[in-house]
């Protein structure tokens, strides 16, 4: 009996201490089926107007995991001077970043929501 107990403690701590390497190295990602985050582009935005409006511009990205070749095709763009051209925005005044991710990081979206005018 405490031979079987011991054997699941140790189970249990080897587990949980392999788990806590991977996750600390970044080895796995947020969320392993669906990850939402957003943060600030700026760092220093204190006493910035987020203006009147505001645009998103995106990219998207499917990745198939194998073992030797990097299999991905990313699309479309996120870059701040072609939101704020396409949405007729003539000033910016700050920027935030989105990223969504699902199962795994195969499937990717990050988005750049610009503030301006």
């Amino acid at each position: 009996m405490e031979t079987k107990c011991s054997r699941a403690i140790a189970l249990a701590a080897c587990i949980f201490s392999i788990s806590g390497l991977i996750s600390g190295c970044g080895m796995l990602p947020r969320g392993l089926l669906y990850t939402d985050i957003t943060e600030p582009l700026c760092v220093d935005a204190r006493g910035t107007p987020l203006g009147r409006s505001s645009a998103v511009g995106d990219s998207k990205r499917i990745k198939i995991p194998t073992t030797q070749v990097d299999l991905s095709a990313e699309w479309d763009t996120r870059a701040i001077g072609d939101i704020a051209k396409r949405h007729n925005l003539s000033v910016v005044y700050s920027c935030d970043a989105r990223r969504r991710s699902y199962v795994f990081g195969i499937w990717q979206s990050d988005e750049v929501i610009v503030y301006g005018e």
